[in-house]
Parts: C-alpha cells; structure tokens; sequence
C-alpha cells in the first residue's frame, strides 16, 4: 500500500519516492509509488494535480489501498526515482474547503441540532446537504458559531483510534470503518473521522458565509 504523506503531514508539498508499478490507460499512464503526497478523489474531496518529475499528473485516484497516478508522456520506469510535486494553491483551497465544511456541520449540530447527510466540495462552489430544512435564522445561528470559531483560531489536529476508543471520544457522526479511525479534531468544537486534508488551525479559513 502506498504511504500516504498526507495523512500526518498535509502541508508538504514535494517528495522523492520508488515507482513500484506502470500501466498504460489508454494514452497516459498509471503510475504506483511506494509514497505520496497526492490526494486521490475520496469522500467528496477532489484529487490533487501537479507533476511527477516533468510529467503532468491530471488524475489522482485510490484502487485497492494504494494511490494511483494518471500522468500524461513518459515513459515511467518501475524502480526508478522520482520527484513529486503538487499544485499547492489547489490543495490549500480544498484544505479550506474541507476544514470548514467540518465547522459549519459542526455548528449546525451544536447551534441547532441539524446534522449533514452529504457534502460535495467544488472547484467553484462547495455545499453541504442538512438533514431537514433550516430557518433563515437558524441559519444565521450556525453561521455566527462557526465564525467565532474561526475568530478564535482553534488549533486542528489529526490523532488515530480504533473504532470504539473514537467512538467513546464523541464522533459528531458514527463512522461506518472498522479498525484505525484518522481522526480530525477542532479544539473543543468538532471531532470526525476523516481521510481529508485540513488546516492547522481555524483563523486560515478567514470565515463562513
């Protein structure tokens, strides 16, 4: 399985690793390394681009438990070296992105007891889907707790726990994973299991509207 940079350390942006595996699909290719930084289409997080060496990589997905690549040109060698590097300005935008999709459903449930049922995170508009519909004021409710939150700059960290040791933490939403759960806290205001990409802290995301 590909080691996932990312998952300890969100902020790196450039890494060597060993390419394991190369296959053809259709004009590009898909491209196995023993670690990456890229983060592959999941749980309603887009993929990270940027390049391997000087290839483009236009497609970032997850088969299997590994992280597969789909860079245009070559050839890739299997065993070879390669430098990898990703499209910071994109993977910080969905880092904003996804750490305040966490806050605002965050603020949903504690401000008026809503949860989210479904996310989507987009290149131009990110939304999520609430359990029923909400009041214009219930709305406003939610919206102020997440902006004080960001005000405050609560730190966010990323912790691991088995199913049940989460569990007992207070997950806002049960998580259908067995085994070691990545865990993305908001100081005392949201823990979730999650395989995203985050901020460090809340100020980063400026605020909620």
């Amino acid at each position: 399985m590909t080691e996932r940079i990312y998952y300890d350390h969100p902020y790196e942006t450039e890494f060597d690793a060993t390419v394991v595996r190369v296959e053809p699909r259709g004009a590009d290719q898909a491209v196995w390394l023993d670690r990456s930084c890229f983060y592959p289409t999941s749980g309603g997080q887009p993929f990270d681009t940027g390049r391997l060496d000087d290839l483009a990589v236009t497609d970032v997905r997850d088969e299997d438990g590994d992280v597969v690549h789909i860079v245009s040109g070559g050839p890739v060698e299997p065993g070879s070296t390669i430098h990898g590097g990703i499209d910071w300005p994109r993977r910080f935008d969905y880092m904003q992105q996804h750490t305040g999709q966490h806050l605002l459903s965050a603020a949903f449930v504690r401000a008026v007891d809503v949860p989210t049922v479904s996310v989507h995170l987009g290149a131009e508009v990110s939304t999520i889907d609430l359990a029923r519909e909400v009041t214009a004021v219930e709305m406003a409710e939610a919206e102020a707790a997440a902006n004080r939150a960001i005000w405050e700059n609560r730190p966010i960290t990323i912790t691991y726990a088995d199913a049940e040791a989460a569990a007992a933490r207070g997950l806002r939403k049960a998580s259908a994973r067995t085994g070691t759960l990545r865990l993305i806290e908001i100081s005392q205001f949201d823990l979730s299991a999650c395989g995203g990409t985050h901020l460090a802290s809340t100020g980063a995301l400026g605020s909620v509207a």
